[in-house]
């Protein structure tokens, strides 16, 4: 299950990237689409474990769930998002893959675990990938935009390491709390924060707030990206650990390059070949001995079965 929800959202998040995009061409603000999106999404899972009678008002009001939300959605995504407006998607695509990297330095200065050579590398050989197949999209005309537009990525991919390993020590301290439960209250506050932003800095008309051909993109956002995808993220951070769910943002590049050369008939050069082997190659050896623990637990379980 490990191994196949990793698939899955490795494949979700491969195209909200064309989905998010493809949304704001059609006229939608970026931070009020993003802000709905993940509002929208928080109410529908939160209505649902309501419905069963699994919600306490404590969890709906817990100062470190709100957190998560902050540092997970609102810092990722805000950032993300006001970014695009200055460097390339290529270029963000680059920039974004260095959360999983953000993670492990986070950990170890936390020390909560050593500095491994061997995952350092497979990190940066995954990121030499990202690097080798978003080239041929990252155009740099340096101007002051560009280059705060790059920090600004940075900033959020810290963030996305705090949000990342801060949710794996409230999932440890919540065990008999659904992980999903969890990550649609996160995803709740994050969009409050959103559109708070979103009213403070772009002018919404109501012919732009939701334009009739962006409808479809933020459905598929909320049930599909938000409530499967982030779930499942979640889920995969109480199974194993931050790093290893992280991992997704070297594989989702190739996955979108994938879909275009499926759907839209884009060619494949031999850097996205080389790139894609070079990502592949990285995020077994990063995630190796975590999935090894896993094997033997499930091999250990079946026996004693």
């Amino acid at each position: 299950m490990i191994i196949i929800n990793y698939v899955l959202i490795c494949f979700i998040f491969g195209t909200t990237f064309l989905t998010i995009k493809l949304g704001i061409e059609a006229g939608m603000p970026p931070l009020f689409s993003a802000g709905t999106r993940f509002l929208l999404a928080g109410i529908l899972v939160i209505s649902y474990f309501a419905y069963k009678k699994d919600v306490r008002r404590s969890l709906l009001f817990s100062k470190k769930v709100m957190m998560v939300g902050f540092c997970l959605t609102f810092m990722t995504f805000s950032t993300l998002y006001w970014a695009e407006q200055h460097v390339t998607s290529g270029l963000a695509a680059v920039l974004s893959a260095t959360g999983p990297m953000m993670i492990l330095l986070i950990q170890v200065m936390q020390r909560k675990m050593e500095l491994k050579k061997e995952q350092l590398f497979a990190l940066l050989l995954a990121f030499t990938g990202v690097i080798c197949i978003s080239l041929p999209n990252v155009t740099a005309t340096m101007s002051y935009s560009w280059t705060l537009g790059c920090i600004i990525i940075i900033i959020g991919e810290v963030f996305y390491g705090i949000g990342s390993n801060y949710s794996k020590a409230l999932l440890n301290e919540l065990k008999e709390v659904s992980p999903f439960l969890i990550n649609g209250i996160q995803m709740f506050y994050g969009g409050i924060f959103l559109l708070v932003l979103s009213l403070c800095t772009e002018q919404t008309h109501v012919s732009t707030i939701m334009p009739r051909n962006a409808v479809w993109s933020i459905v598929y956002l909320i049930f599909v990206g938000s409530i499967a995808g982030h779930g499942l993220y979640y889920w995969l951070i109480a199974q194993t650990n931050p790093i290893f769910p992280s991992t997704w943002l070297y594989v989702s590049p190739l996955i979108a390059v994938l879909i275009g050369y499926v759907v839209l008939n884009e060619a494949i050069t031999p850097s996205i070949i080389g790139g894609g082997l070079l990502i592949l190659i990285g995020v077994f050896m990063a995630n190796r001995e975590a999935l090894g623990v896993h094997l033997k637990k499930s091999v250990l379980f079946k026996k004693q079965l």
